[in-house]
């Protein structure tokens, strides 16, 4: 396979504004996709979506991280190389630094690449229905990107907020109905935490 299928070009355009990666391979660029040890089940959905860009199985690793002095646990896996990719890594990187892509309201227009960013980098906010992204590595430039984005595209009105000094998006409380509305359909079951109501269901973030 040389392209990627609609399907799979949503699913790799919200993995991109969440917490996948690309990186060099001698001439091109790969995918690598890792996320925690509770979420084998969404690394394997993400394994059989991008299928034909593929080889071999999610594995488990476990890698010391010097900052907790701690082992945390990972499922991980990495595409094949192919130009594709290196498309990608041409809208979403500069150099080393991952960016919002100018070009994002023309990238970001289907729930299904809205809830998938949202199962990398989004949760509740624990004392109401406001919900976050995770968009701290993002400047405010580009997150005011993004805002005008999830404005235009899907009707969302959201907020910078900051936490220890730095920004992340938030969508507010009054807006959350409208939010999971459109992302529900494409939320996996395991991770269906992350929109349910945390004030009234005591779920976890």
């Amino acid at each position: 396979m040389t392209q990627l299928s609609d399907r799979q070009k949503q699913i790799l355009i919200g993995t991109l504004l969440g917490d996948g990666c690309l990186e060099r391979n001698k001439q091109n660029f790969r995918l690598r996709i890792d996320h925690g040890e509770k979420q084998e089940d969404y690394v394997r959905w993400k394994h059989r979506e991008l299928d034909g860009f593929v080889n071999g199985e999610p594995r488990f690793i476990r890698a010391y991280d010097k900052r907790t002095s701690k082992t945390y646990g990972h499922w991980r896996f990495n595409s094949k190389t192919s130009e594709v990719f290196t498309h990608f890594n041409g809208l979403f990187y500069k150099g080393r630094r991952k960016v919002v892509p100018s070009s994002i309201d023309a990238l970001l227009t289907t729930p299904l690449a809205l809830a998938v960013w949202f199962m990398d980098d989004g949760y509740n906010r624990k004392d109401c229905l406001g919900k976050y992204f995770n968009t701290q590595a993002y400047t405010i430039e580009e997150q005011n990107i993004l805002r005008r984005c999830l404005e235009r595209n899907f009707g969302l009105s959201t907020k910078i907020h900051w936490a220890a000094g730095r920004p992340r998006l938030y969508i507010k409380a009054f807006q959350s109905a409208l939010f999971v509305k459109t992302v529900k359909i494409h939320i996996l079951h395991s991770l269906e935490y992350k929109i349910l109501n945390p004030v009234t269901t005591g779920t976890p973030r």
